[in-house]
């Protein structure tokens, strides 16, 4: 392989290729994503927080700085509050959002894109920066551009970055937190055992930011600080605990009062919003995994999430940066594979299992020293041929999923067109492609279908004429309002369904449509909603049929079990 200089220049241009993939990749999901399950929420009530000063339609979910920052786009819009719609008084998000969202002065897509397009840059500069100083600091240049081409090939940050969540922020927050404070560590338990202020203020302020975007983000002031601890005792010439505890001490303060600021004083209402949240989550949630329905979840979610959303190569990477660190023996050990073993392995403890992006806070470390790992195989040549067939592999599976990246899934999973076998919820399905479904139904000339839905997007405003079947969503009206006019009149058998329905992810019984796994969709929307033509197929008509029955609608069961014209694109049994 080439020299250090050569093969720094190849990986830099190697990065800036993935930097332009990424932008294009992100706004093209951003163009073709509808709403998806909670961006409306978070949408509405940081636009309400700026308006108002207030906090109160979402504050015990969610903390208020990642929602207020997504909505500044919408200062430039001056969409209607409505903040004296019933919806807002009574503190009912999801149905004020939607109301917000679906009937304001500004389209939904005027409202939504520039506010995803704005947290897509800054998210995508935030992770770039930290991901390439972690790897400067703790190893080369080299394995900077090598960690930020990578970086901008992982899908889980393609699509999640480009979405209104509150997830993004609290992965930067949590990754820039640990960054400053190793800055601070190399300055304050060197030789030189100076007191940095700057990176102090740093390291609270991130601190402060990221408990102030998601409630997770309560452990990092202590992780940041024990992360010290550790760092005196095997990196320091001095061992200096009374110092490093005044050090812990003055900033976790600084934490907190950096929190208390984005709080505007009120500290009390963070801390009801996390006892809140911790009482929620303790409940447990509804999940697919692997076959497996559970309440409470299972111990191995969110490593068999993590080996099947991420592409092999990175996995790849990922373990020769691990040897790499642990062969160092470097201050790397301390702040880059502990806090990603501490935070993956916390995650096994979750009881709501519902999509790798919580595991989000874990991979821009995860990254960076994958960045390690594929500079190492670079400068070994006969590893360095395995290396380059393994990577062009991998991007060409990123890049066919274009640009479906929220429901990518890698190589080992045959892609994601098998991911429902695997995960739902936002794995997989989060509303997003009801965009997609809408524009093939107005293709074949809008005829109506019956829709089991699982979102919040309103499928009228794309276009479609729907009859609700056993929807899961948090807006009552989507699940209750018929847009189907007269389905009978129509001689098509149309049902579409989103794969975390096909699954019974939500539902008490959990095959509901158990009878649909074997038969083949005519069309799929992104690999995340299923339209099937059922027209012909009297066996699927019969149990489509005793749905419409048990969900109400008597008369529109009966003409689906007379059956209908079958056409040449019709379900296929397996055999």
């Amino acid at each position: 392989m080439t020299g250090e200089p050569g093969r720094t220049r190849l990986l830099a241009l190697a990065a800036a290729a993935g930097l332009l993939f990424h932008l294009w990749a992100g706004f093209s999901f951003i163009k073709s994503a509808a709403p998806t399950y909670d961006e409306p929420v978070h949408l509405a009530s940081g636009y309400s927080y700026i308006k108002t000063g207030r906090y109160a339609l979402n504050i015990m979910d969610h903390p208020p700085f990642s929602e207020m920052l997504s909505a500044l786009p919408l200062l430039f819009r001056s969409p209607e509050t409505f903040l004296t719609h019933p919806y807002f008084d009574r503190r009912m998000p999801y149905h004020y959002s939607d109301y917000f969202l679906y009937n304001n002065t500004v389209s939904p897509e005027g409202l939504l894109g520039p506010a995803r397009a704005f947290g897509f840059l800054v998210w995508t500069a935030g992770f770039s920066a930290v991901i390439f100083l972690f790897c400067l600091k703790l190893h080369s240049p080299a394995a900077g551009f090598a960690a930020l081409a990578v970086y901008y090939f992982l899908p889980v940050f393609i699509s999640n970055n480009a979405l209104v969540t509150t997830d993004s922020a609290a992965a930067l927050f949590y990754a820039a937190s640990l960054l400053a404070g190793l800055l601070f560590a190399l300055k304050a338990y060197g030789r030189e055992a100076l007191f940095p202020r700057r990176e102090m203020l740093l390291a609270a302020a991130c601190s402060g930011l990221a408990m102030a975007s998601k409630f997770s983000m309560f452990v990092v002031p202590p992780l940041v600080s024990g992360l010290w601890i550790l760092h005196m005792l095997f990196f320091s010439p001095r061992r200096e605990g009374g110092r490093v505890f005044l050090h812990a001490l003055l900033y976790c303060g600084l934490s907190l009062a950096a929190l208390a600021l984005v709080y505007r004083g009120d500290l009390p209402l963070y801390f009801e919003g996390l006892n809140a949240t911790i009482e929620r989550l303790g409940a447990g949630r509804p999940s697919f995994s692997m076959g497996v329905q559970s309440m409470e979840g299972v111990w191995w979610y969110f490593p068999a999430v993590f080996l099947l959303k991420n592409p092999a190569a990175f996995l790849m990477f990922l373990a020769a940066g691990l040897a790499a660190a642990f062969r160092g023996r470097g201050p790397a050990l301390l702040w880059l594979v502990l806090p990603f073993v501490f935070y993956f392995a916390s995650s096994f403890a979750s009881k709501v299992q519902i999509g790798v992006r919580h595991l989000l806070p874990a991979m821009p470390l995860a990254a960076a020293l994958a960045g390690f790992g594929l500079a190492a195989l670079l400068s070994r040549r006969r590893a360095a041929l395995l290396t380059l067939p393994a990577a062009a592999f991998s991007v060409f599976f990123v890049i066919s999923s274009h640009p479906s990246y929220l429901a990518y899934f890698s190589e080992a999973a045959g892609g994601k067109k098998n991911g429902w076998k695997y995960f739902t919820d936002s794995n997989l399905d989060w509303g997003q492609d009801l965009k997609t479904l809408g524009e093939k139904l107005r293709s074949e000339g809008s005829p109506p279908v019956v829709f089991s839905y699982f979102g919040v997007g309103r499928p009228e405003h794309y276009g479609m004429k729907y009859l609700p079947l056993g929807v899961v969503t948090n807006v009552n009206e989507i699940g209750e309002t018929s847009h189907a006019g007269d389905l009978c009149a129509s001689e098509r058998r149309l049902l579409a369904v989103s794969a975390t329905n096909l699954m019974g992810t939500y539902y008490p019984d959990q095959d509901r449509f158990g009878w649909l796994w074997g038969r083949e969709p005519y069309f799929s929307a992104g690999d995340s909603i299923f339209l099937y033509d059922l027209a012909g197929d009297a066996a699927a008509l019969e149990k489509a049929a005793g749905l419409l029955l048990r969900s109400g609608h008597p008369r529109e069961a009966a003409c689906w079990r007379d059956g209908g014209r079958p056409l040449l694109l019709t379900s296929k049994v397996k055999t």
